[in-house]
């Protein structure tokens, strides 16, 4: 039992990622007519397909292609050392729904929550996840006898279902390979296909993709720009390219954009920098699940205050212990509390209101505790020896403050509460559990900084249930294919080995699809001359628009200014009484101005006069309304 804890708890990075690689290729079949664009092109190299990652997605992507009869170039930026992306670095686990299709979609869709999610892309990832055991066996000749569900384990069991309160959960558990995990098997396993079909792939290592180049004429990806010993080369892609590059939590700049936040520290691989998904957009790419992303297992999911560059050191795995029980909190700069510490997380997702979801966290964060804790913390040896000198010790709160930068008052506020909450039960901020609460016994305090984690994003291009990339107008970027995590399909909840899952679900369908031979590309023309009249300024305007309206006998023209400008009446009369008042233009606001624009007219009818009572809601239309019969009933004689 003790060797299975050990290798449950070092499973925490249970997510499957991307790869490390940069780069991107695809193109064309044969030339039609004279020539196409891609004559004007000096290649360097050509494949049939080029797929741009090696970590999980990029090997099957690679393997599938070739058993699908097509030459296949793996273009990766790393060097084979660094190589894998986050599927070398994960826990090797891997989401499977027992073959029970009906019940893992329930559970698929209950992840996703409220957001929506192409019912043709589900299916793939729900197919795909309730027969992975047997796709392993039947594609990959793996021996199911030596798998292992971690259902009921300890640590990583409460990840198996991640999320046992959702309908279909029953079904759906964590397995691996063999009894082992973060040990990179299933990746080993996975790159060693790509070796067995050596003949029909190359990999380039140590060779970054710059950029798509694109087929003016069709919008088709023909090849990509790499840069191989300093020199860049231009590769071409006769079938297809796939992007398996991974996320962008390695990125700074993208994170602080799409995610918000500023201070952080990744878990899995290093690599992860959003190269493909910048080269997808700058052909057009539409995205999506940008601002999604997985984090830690521990407190709060945040990390020991590691140094810019390296990965997280987590702090607690699924369980609790002298980090997250007792005497101790989590504060931002306010000197406040904003999560609750001792509930395990879900990949970084706490609960709050119904839901689960990523903390909003402070941009600076420390962990504070007492004496008492600090003696558990201590013999336990919970803070490894590289973080024990950050840790910053006081006499009172008021020293602490001014150590840490936290508000004083606000610092004395929150352990006073916390105190109350200990004592009672029962903590009305976060609804920890009183079991794990203790109030500070007074005598010293002690913090040391902590910061977000990121185990990875899942944003990027949108693709299809085809494994195709979507422009922003929902049409697929012809020859482009994605696979993998970047722009994977978990846009709420995610379940503990869907993104290794989705590596090999969508590196099938890339394969197969970027391998399938293409039509010829349309034959490359320049544009004709052509004759222009363009107007000019003060030609054409939709602003102080004069119209002319028809009239009779006994009608009249009136004008006002509502909320959208110009509001232009018809006034009828029959002798001194007004018989009819129409609006014949405006610019109001629908919902808005509909009242008055449905009411007022005949009120003002009833009178005889526009002293009627305004339209609430609609008083400006109103007013407008009232304004415009006047001036037609100036002009009366």
């Amino acid at each position: 039992m003790k060797k299975l804890l050990a290798l449950a708890t070092a499973a925490f990075c249970v997510l499957s990622l991307g790869a490390c690689a940069t780069t991107n290729g695809g193109t064309s079949a044969p030339a039609a007519g004279d020539y196409t664009f891609a004559d004007t092109v000096k290649w360097d190299a050509e494949y049939d397909v080029v797929v741009a990652g090696f970590g999980a997605s990029g090997a099957v992507t690679a393997k599938t292609a070739a058993e699908n009869g097509a030459s296949v170039l793996i273009v990766e930026k790393c060097t084979e050392g660094e190589a894998g992306g986050n599927s070398k670095v994960a826990g090797q686990l891997f989401a499977y729904g027992n073959g029970n299709v009906e019940e893992t979609k329930k559970y698929y869709q209950a992840l996703a929550g409220d957001t929506e999610v192409p019912e043709a892309s589900l299916d793939v990832i729900v197919n795909g996840v309730a027969n992975m055991a047997e796709i392993l066996v039947n594609d990959f000749g793996l021996n199911k006898d030596d798998f292992v569900d971690w259902t009921g384990f300890p640590v990583i069991g409460v990840m198996s279902p991640e999320y046992p309160e959702f309908e279909g959960s029953e079904t759906v558990g964590l397995w691996t390979t063999h009894m082992g995990t973060s040990d990179s098997h299933l990746y080993q396993i996975l790159k060693e296909q790509v070796v067995k079909n050596a003949d029909k792939i190359d990999v380039w290592f140590e060779t970054p993709a710059t950029e798509l180049i694109q087929d003016p004429m069709s919008g088709a990806i023909i090849g990509v720009k790499v840069t191989r010993d300093g020199q860049e080369s231009h590769i071409r892609a006769l079938n297809g390219v796939v992007l398996c590059t991974g996320g962008f939590e390695d990125n700074k700049e993208m994170v602080q954009n799409y995610i918000g936040l500023t201070d952080y520290a990744p878990i899995g691989g290093l690599y992860n920098t959003g190269d493909g998904i910048k080269m997808a957009q700058a052909v057009g790419a539409d995205l999506w699940h940008m601002h999604v992303y997985e984090g830690g297992f521990g407190l709060g999911g945040v990390s020991f205050n590691v140094e810019e560059g390296q990965r997280a050191s987590q702090i607690q795995v699924l369980s609790q212990g002298p980090l997250n029980t007792g005497a101790l909190v989590l504060l931002g700069m306010d000197g406040d509390r904003f999560v609750n510490e001792s509930v395990p997380v879900r990949h970084g997702h706490v609960y709050m209101n119904g839901t689960w979801h990523n903390p909003t966290y402070p941009d600076k964060m420390w962990t504070v505790y007492d004496q008492t804790q600090a003696d558990l913390i201590a013999e336990a040896e919970a803070i490894p020896e590289q973080f024990r000198a950050q840790v910053v010790e006081a006499s009172s709160l008021e020293e602490l403050a001014e150590k840490t930068g936290m508000k004083v008052d606000q610092l004395k506020a929150t352990i006073a509460n916390f105190n109350d909450y200990a004592k009672q039960g029962v903590d009305e901020q976060y609804h920890r559990d009183g079991e794990t609460m203790r109030p500070f016994d007074g005598t010293k305090y002690y913090a040391f900084p902590v910061k977000a984690e990121i185990l990875n994003t899942q944003g990027g291009p949108k693709r299809n249930e085809n494994a195709e990339i979507l422009d922003v107008k929902g049409n697929p970027i012809p020859h482009l294919y994605s696979a993998g995590e970047m722009g994977g399909i978990t846009s709420e909840h995610y379940q503990g080995g869907t993104n290794l899952a989705e590596c090999i679900i969508f590196g099938q369908i890339a394969g197969k699809n970027a391998a399938a031979a293409k039509d010829a590309l349309p034959e490359y023309t320049l544009a004709p001359k052509v004759e222009s009249t363009p107007t000019k300024l003060g030609e054409v305007t939709d602003l102080n628009k004069e119209t002319s309206y028809e009239t009779k006998d006994n009608e009249y023209i009136g004008e006002g200014t509502g909320m959208g400008g110009k509001l232009v009446v018809k006034v009828t009369m029959d002798g001194d009484k007004i018989a009819n008042v129409e609006i014949v233009e405006h610019s109001e606001s629908e919902n808005i101005s509909d009242p008055a624009i449905e009411q007022l007219p005949k009120a003002i009818v009833e009178a005889n006069g526009t002293e009627v009572d305004t339209i609430s809601g609609a008083t400006v239309t109103s007013k407008a309304i009232n304004e415009a019969v006047n001036n037609a009933l100036a002009q009366v004689k």
